[in-house]
């Protein structure tokens, strides 16, 4: 009796024992955290490397028409995020509500659909690769692009792509003491102040405006969030409601971007400092409104078909080379 009574709670503690063991397993192995093999922990870690490089990464907004020639951007730009919008082609992936205002309307757009989901840097430009405007002795926007220095806009909040003083700066428009005249300035002029108010409500309209000319930027997320969604919204309904020319009321925005991120009415930075600190071309020689050796205004706004192989050096065109 004195034995079986020994042998059950002999028995007992064994199961207790294998009971407690049981449950160790339980709970410690298979309800831990999950053991990862290599490749499974490559896959979390590249997760993580790539949310943190989403947050950091710049992307293009580009305006486009259908038949331009945006190949360029994949060829020498195939690792950049691109939002190539046709303003002419509704089925287009990305496109707009109408084709009004110019680049103004596709840019909008952006802001508008994009004000969550902003990369770091946003870089604004026109779809082809050679344009009469880009900061370039060839008029070639590939280079403006690969130079642009992404701290110079994180710092700045906003950075035209050109630096010289011709065309915008240091006084394009008058706004309170318009001109009396038809050309495309002077009607830029007249509507200037009665567009600002609308959209900006109780801010001065500016005295003078002064920027660089031809809608190409690059602006931070925090500076484009500076501004509510809202406020985009309003600039974009007042684009499509208009009844001013294309001409007209895109010029109107091209000359506000500079404001509607945050710098003063006169943006015009020494030539010098901007060719430096946004695009690390240091120690050129310069003025305060130019360098040498960097741009040449042409006689013409439409670049030679075939250029650069077909053009340099005629009919007041550049010759290659002019530069080095």
């Amino acid at each position: 009796m004195l034995v079986s009574r020994r042998y059950r709670r002999h028995f007992q503690i064994v199961l207790l024992v294998l009971f407690l063991a049981f449950l160790y397993y339980v709970f410690s192995v298979q309800v831990g955290p999950p053991r990862l093999h290599a490749a499974d922990r490559t896959i979390v870690d590249d997760t993580y490397n790539s949310a943190v490089q989403k947050r950091e990464e710049k992307e293009l907004v580009v305006a486009s028409l259908v038949g331009d020639d945006t190949s360029w951007l994949d060829e020498h730009l195939d690792t950049w995020t691109k939002n190539i919008y046709i303003v002419n082609n509704g089925s287009a992936p990305l496109t707009v509500p109408v084709n009004k205002g110019r680049e103004a309307m596709p840019f909008l757009t952006y802001l508008i659909d994009r004000y969550d989901t902003l990369p770091d840097v946003s870089i604004f430009i026109h779809s082809l690769r050679y344009q009469w405007h880009n900061e370039d002795p060839m008029y070639d926007g590939l280079p403006v692009l690969k130079r642009l220095r992404l701290e110079s806009v994180r710092k700045r909040g906003y950075v035209a792509l050109r630096c010289s003083w011709i065309m915008g700066c240091p006084a394009e428009l008058h706004p309170l003491h318009p001109r009396d005249g038809d050309d495309d300035r002077s009607l830029n002029e007249q509507s200037y102040g009665r567009a600002f108010r609308h959209l900006f409500p109780g801010e001065p309209v500016p005295e003078i405006v002064g920027a660089h000319c031809s809608s190409q930027f690059a602006v931070s997320r925090e500076r484009v969030r500076a501004r509510p969604k809202a406020q985009y919204q309003k600039i974009r309904d007042w684009l499509l409601e208009t009844e001013l020319h294309d001409q007209i009321s895109g010029r109107i925005i091209e000359y506000m971007w500079h404001m509607i991120f945050g710098m003063p009415p006169v943006d015009c930075q020494d030539a010098g400092e901007c060719f430096c600190e946004a695009f690390g071309l240091c120690n050129l020689t310069c003025t305060r409104e130019a360098c040498e050796k960097t741009y040449r205004l042409p006689q013409y706004a439409t670049i030679p078909q075939g250029w650069p192989e077909i053009g340099p050096g005629a009919n007041g065109w550049p010759e290659r080379g002019w530069a080095d």
